[in-house]
């Protein structure tokens, strides 16, 4: 009984321990996690306001950063030292807000750790930037401002330069760096964070797109100006009011000699004169431009070819045929837009009828109001005057203001395709075609681009009256790599009865048979030949339009594929395409498109993410 008794004794006192012990847990577990919860609102807390701070210094640097590219700051030494300095004191202290514990241990947070992660690199990247690489760039440009960038014969000065090129070489590399770093992050999910990153990149875009432009004037300029001896080029105008997918039909064609900064023009000559019943165009060629309108791909069809490597032996082959053929080292391709832009720079030209051209109204001029107030003798007169007087402006009584202007311009302009630069010498090459100065349809699939390429094949000068509007929006990214887009892409013939009434038939077209002995089109209505090429190692699916289309196809032209059709505008109507685009997996960047030139230095596209 005894024993009994004591074991029954004990079972009740273990059980009310146990009970207790459990309890002790429990409570224990409460307070920790109460503590923790405590601990995490003040951290959750820390976090937002040293956010908040750091949002704070950054806007401070991007604002700083505006001051550095100004080309008022860049040829003031002072000023601009004094912006670096701004700029350097708030990513420092951007910096050391977000190496701290708080936001090392912030990253691993589901979802939202991803935007810390967003921030320490933006911090982190800005920091380097401003620290190592604008110091670097800023003893380059205090250099060439000190520089003499005249020969004093009105020609330019290459030495400063050629002695500035490995400097601004390394500050050019390590700004494609922090830009394509700066990319790559994740996009934040808050959306101060968001605000702060995308201004962050967008400055970081404009920096370098100035910085390309400083690293231009050193590189491609002297390479473009005969620094390793005398070089001459074909020096070919274009218009796109008659459009081509390159640019436009070719007007006149003449050279340019350059030796060591000194530049000479030679006589423009109309394309009349290098007309030649036999053309070295391919049976490609000829298939894609086929009808309505079947292209005769002479000189003045030599850009309806999107590739310029392909468009210079189409050139040179026409000049050699002519009676001024000559050994040439390649080819500079100019058109209104380019020439308004030169004027710009460089200052007005007035005419010998006392009309004044300036940087605004020069390609409307060229394009739309010379062929309503003179003859196609007259036209072509005017057309040598103005390109001759301005690539003799261009590059001569250079100063460091001037010289950064025309480097950004000219790099602006050759990626919209109203300027061309282009050499046969392949240790040049890389500063002209290699940089961006020979554009061809898409080729490089870590640099996605979509090709939309117009050829007029009513013969006319409708083009200034075709307004076009591009919107590329991200639709997926893929488990293998890849990244598609929806693409809308909507042509409009904007001209009314009244601007009608004013025009020509030599403007409004509707007069030469194409096909059959037909007419193309009615007067006033603009026929377009379209191309689509899709990004190199991608592709183009899901394609619709809305709009009078027709013959629409695959083709295959100089080693591409491409899909083809035929688009009728008539007066106040509209074509729409929209289709599917999917990059390769090697693309560093976002789809963009490369497009044939307007009247416009840009034709808009906008892009969503």
């Amino acid at each position: 009984m005894g024993i009994s008794h004591t074991h029954h004794r004990g079972g009740a006192h273990q059980k009310a321990n146990s009970k207790h012990i459990a309890r002790n847990i429990i409570l224990t577990v409460v307070l920790v996690l109460v503590a923790l919860l405590i601990a995490s609102a003040i951290a959750g807390y820390q976090l937002f306001k040293q956010a908040k701070e750091v949002q704070a210094e950054e806007t401070q640097v991007v604002q700083s950063l505006t001051k550095v590219i100004d080309t008022k700051s860049i040829t003031n030494i002072k000023t601009l030292n004094d912006a670096i300095n701004q700029a350097q004191e708030h990513a420092s202290k951007a910096k050391t807000i977000t190496d701290g514990g708080l936001w090392k241990v912030a990253q691993y947070i589901p979802v939202y750790g991803k935007d810390v992660t967003t921030v320490r690199g933006m911090t982190n990247i800005l920091s380097d930037m401003c620290q190592n690489t604008l110091p670097e760039a800023s003893g380059a440009l205090s250099s060439l401002r000190q520089a003499s960038l005249t020969d004093g014969q009105g020609g330019l000065n290459l030495q400063p330069l050629i002695a500035l090129q490995p400097a601004l070489q390394t500050v050019n590399s390590h700004v494609t760096q922090y830009q394509q770093r700066l990319q790559q992050l994740p996009q934040p999910h808050i959306a101060q964070l968001s605000q702060a990153y995308t201004r962050a990149t967008t400055q970081m875009d404009a920096m370098a797109q100035q910085v390309h432009a400083i690293h231009f004037a050193a590189q491609g300029l002297p390479a473009l100006l005969g620094v390793n001896g005398a070089r001459t080029y074909l020096l070919v105008a274009q218009t796109p009011s008659e459009q081509r997918s390159g640019g436009g039909l070719v007007g006149s064609m003449g050279t340019m000699s350059v030796d060591h900064g000194k530049i000479t023009v030679g006589d423009f000559h109309p394309n009349g004169e290098f007309i030649r019943p036999q053309s070295p165009a391919n049976a490609e060629e000829h298939a894609v431009f086929n009808g309505p309108l079947p292209f005769s791909m002479d000189v003045r069809d030599t850009f309806a070819v999107p590739d310029m490597d392909r468009v210079f032996t189409l050139l040179n082959f026409a000049w050699q045929q002519s009676p001024y053929a000559s050994p040439v080292d390649g080819v500079i391709a100019i058109d209104p837009v380019f020439i308004q832009e030169m004027v710009k720079i460089n200052g007005n030209v007035t005419l010998d009828n006392g009309q004044v051209l300036t940087g605004d109204n020069t390609a409307e001029f060229m394009l739309n109001t010379i062929y309503k107030q003179y003859t196609p003798k007259q036209q072509d007169q005017y057309f040598e005057y103005l390109a001759n007087a301005v690539m003799k402006s261009a590059f001569s009584n250079m100063n460091m203001n001037k010289m950064l202007k025309t480097a950004k311009s000219l790099q602006s302009l050759a990626r919209q395709r109203h300027f061309y630069a282009y050499t046969t010498h392949q240790d040049e090459a890389q500063y002209l075609q290699g940089a961006g100065f020979a554009k061809s349809a898409p080729n490089d699939p870590t640099q996605p681009e979509i090709g939309i390429y117009l050829n007029e094949q009513n013969p006319s000068k409708m083009g200034w009256y075709i307004t076009r509007q591009g919107e590329v929006m991200k639709t997926a990214d893929n488990a293998d790599g890849t990244t598609t887009y929806h693409v809308k892409y909507t042509l409009t013939n904007t001209l009314t009865d009244q601007e009608a009434g004013t025009a020509t038939d030599y403007i409004l077209g509707g007069v030469q048979a194409g096909e059959g002995g037909k007419l193309v089109a009615p007067s006033g209505t603009s026929v377009q030949r379209m191309l689509f090429y899709a990004p190199a190692g991608g592709n183009i699916s899901n394609f619709t339009y809305v709009g009078k289309v027709e013959r629409h196809r695959e083709a295959q032209m100089d080693g591409k594929s491409l899909l083809t059709d035929v688009a009728y505008l008539a007066p106040g109507k509209s074509v729409m395409y929209e289709f599917d685009v999917t990059t390769s997996a090697q693309a560093k960047q976002p789809l963009t498109i490369d497009q044939s030139p307007s009247g416009q230095l840009e034709v808009p596209v906008t892009y969503h993410e």
